[in-house]
C-alpha cells in the first residue's frame, strides 16, 4: 500500500471520531491493511493522465471495518453523533449549489497576494477554492502539473491560507462552524468520499453578526436575511473531465482539469462585515506541484 492510500485512510472522519471519544484505532487500521485490495484499488488510477479517479473504495472499506469492530466491541454502548454521521444535508446541498464555471482567471495565471475582491452585479466574490490540473505533457521541463488556490478573507493583513480549516461540513448545519476561531471563512476539504466534496462557509459566529440565517438545504448552500432574500451562496463547478486516452468511459475517467467553488456576499451585507472587521483585507494563495 503506497503513502497516498495510507493518508486517505488517516484522514478518515470515521476514525478521527473514534480517536476523539478515546477508542483506539490500531486493530481497525491494520484490519484494513489487510482487508486492502489492489486490483480493486487500481480500476480507479487513470494511467494515461497518472492521477486518481474520484472513488469511494476507501472510505467503504474503513467505514465497514469501523461498524465491524464497534458491533464486536460495543454493540450495546455506541452510537455516532455529530461529525460522525455522514453529513447528508451538505451532501445535497452541494448537489444544488452546481453552476457552470464563472468567467475568472484560472489558478494557473494567478498571483498570490493581496487585492480587491470580485464584484460581480451587487455580490463580492469573498472567497474561492480552485484546483487545476495541466494538460498530460511528456517534457522533463518544470512546467506545473497542478495548481491549487486558496482565495478570501483574512482579518488583518498577514500570508496565509485564507481558507484553513479544521471544522466538518456537520458543523454549518448546527451553527458552530469555525466557533471561537479568527477565521472569517473556511473550506472543508473531503476527497474520496461519499460525503460533498469542499465546501466552503463562513464562520458561524459571523454569520450570526450579520444577521442572516441558513436557508433550508433543499436549496443549495445560502443564507437569508430577514427579508428571506438569498444573500451568502456557495456555488460549485467541475468542468473539462479526463478521459482514459480517446474515451471518457470507465471508473478511472471522472477527473475534472478544473474544479472548484466559491463564497459570493451582497455588497451590503460585504460592508456590513468591513463595518465588524475594520482591517480585513482579500488574499489569494496557491500551491503547485510538478
Amino acid at each position: 500500500m503506497d503513502e497516498h492510500c495510507l493518508s486517505i485512510i488517516k484522514s478518515s472522519k470515521f476514525l478521527k471520531y473514534l480517536q476523539n471519544i478515546g477508542i483506539e484505532t490500531d486493530v481497525i487500521i491494520s484490519t484494513i491493511f489487510s482487508e486492502f485490495n489492489r486490483g480493486t484499488f487500481n480500476n480507479f488510477i487513470n494511467n494515461h493522465e497518472k492521477k486518481l479517479s474520484p472513488n469511494i473504495y476507501i472510505e467503504n472499506l474503513v467505514f465497514t471495518q469501523v461498524c465491524k469492530y464497534l458491533n464486536d466491541n460495543y454493540i450495546e454502548s455506541f452510537l455516532f453523533e455529530n461529525n460522525g454521521k455522514i453529513d447528508i444535508k451538505s451532501i445535497i446541498a452541494h448537489s444544488k449549489s452546481l453552476i457552470q464555471r464563472p468567467d475568472i482567471t484560472i489558478p494557473f495565471e494567478s498571483d498570490v497576494g493581496f487585492k480587491e475582491p470580485d464584484n460581480l452585479n451587487g455580490f463580492i466574490r469573498i472567497a474561492r477554492f480552485e484546483h487545476q490540473l495541466a494538460e498530460r505533457t511528456y517534457s522533463t521541463d518544470n512546467t506545473k502539473q497542478e495548481t491549487v488556490l486558496f482565495e478570501g478573507l483574512l482579518p488583518i493583513k498577514m500570508q496565509t491560507n485564507p481558507l484553513y480549516c479544521q471544522n466538518s461540513s456537520d458543523d454549518i448545519w448546527n451553527n458552530i462552524f469555525c466557533f471561537g476561531e479568527p477565521i472569517i471563512q473556511a473550506i472543508y476539504p473531503n476527497l474520496h468520499s461519499i460525503e460533498a466534496p469542499n465546501v466552503l462557509w463562513i464562520n458561524s459566529e459571523l454569520l450570526e453578526m450579520l444577521d442572516l440565517t441558513l436557508d433550508t438545504y433543499k436549496n443549495g448552500l445560502r443564507a437569508l436575511d430577514s427579508n428571506q432574500e438569498a444573500v451568502l451562496i456557495y456555488r460549485q463547478w467541475r468542468e473539462e473531465l479526463i478521459g482514459n486516452g480517446a474515451s471518457l468511459a470507465g471508473t478511472n475517467a471522472n477527473i475534472a482539469r478544473l474544479k472548484g467553488c466559491d463564497l459570493i456576499l451582497r455588497e451590503d451585507c460585504y460592508q456590513k462585515l468591513k463595518d465588524i472587521i475594520p482591517n480585513v483585507v482579500f488574499y489569494t494563495d496557491l500551491l503547485n506541484s510538478r
